[in-house]
């Protein structure tokens, strides 16, 4: 009997030190869930802010290129350019330990990276973005062959006072759809080039229709110079370069086209 007792207060000192022992586990999972859970919070508060931060830089550089015509060497310089605070709290971060982004060139674009949670250039957590030059670049040109063209068309090039309302403009829908055209050339897949040729043909034929029914002149076989199209719309040389400073070409129908970021006419960036 007295065997009985004592083996069953045994298995009640187990199963109690058992339950102690589940306890412990218990509030040791519980303490790491509740670590995780309170690194995680700051862990997404910290890639929100690398996120907002970079993007910030991003548009940053995208103005200073289109002011400029290049991307700035350091951060202070797309800072100035770009329009953001010099000092701001954009150029931070929050993995780097008291590290600014990371920003350099490369190509023709510029970069931009943050650590990533291990703290180090270089790693697989890094996140990085790239501001294309060729992107900025034809966001500029674009501004400036539109203006450019806007006073090509109000002159005796494209326009004589005898043409009626409806081939004014005519005159311009075929100068503004050939330039589209062009301009979306580069990057088209080969049944986009085929319908863009179509299209390029077609605005051709009517400009060139308008300017023999109007006895037109033919745009000049220069840009600058003495006689020039330039000197003709009473423009300056200088202003016909693109939007990186390279000069502009000419071209017998659109008058003005940019040869894009690698500076060769007849390629397909042209605009």
């Amino acid at each position: 009997m007295t065997a009985q007792l004592d083996g069953a207060r045994r298995d009640r000192q187990r199963g109690f030190a058992l339950l102690v022992l589940l306890g412990i586990i218990g509030v040791g999972s519980l303490a790491v869930v509740m670590a995780v859970e309170a690194f995680l919070p700051h862990l997404r508060d910290r890639e929100a802010v690398a996120a907002d931060n970079l993007e910030t830089a991003a548009r940053a550089a995208r103005a200073a290129y289109r002011a400029t015509g290049a991307f700035p060497a350091d951060l202070d310089g797309v800072a100035v350019a770009g329009g953001a605070e010099v000092e701001g709290a954009w150029r931070r971060d929050p993995f780097g330990a008291g590290e600014e982004l990371d920003y350099g060139l490369v190509g023709s674009d510029a970069r931009l990276r943050s650590r990533g949670g291990d703290g180090r250039l270089g790693g697989v957590d890094d996140t990085t973005i790239a501001v294309v030059g060729e992107t900025q670049l034809r966001v500029r040109q674009r501004l400036r062959l539109r203006m450019l063209r806007a006073v090509l068309l109000r002159s005796q090039f494209r326009w004589d006072s005898a043409m009626t309302p409806g081939d004014v403009a005519r005159m311009r829908a075929a100068m503004r759809d050939l330039a589209v055209a062009k301009r979306q050339w580069l990057g088209a897949d080969a049944a986009t080039r085929a319908d863009l040729t179509t299209r390029m043909n077609a605005a051709t034929t009517t400009i060139e229709g308008l300017v023999s029914a109007y006895g037109l002149p033919p745009i000049p076989s220069s840009l600058t110079g003495a006689g020039g199209l330039m000197s003709q719309l009473s423009m300056p040389d200088a202003r016909a370069v693109d939007g990186a400073g390279a000069a502009l070409l000419r071209d017998a129908v659109l008058g003005f086209v940019a040869a894009g970021a690698d500076r060769n006419g007849g390629t397909d960036d042209d605009m």
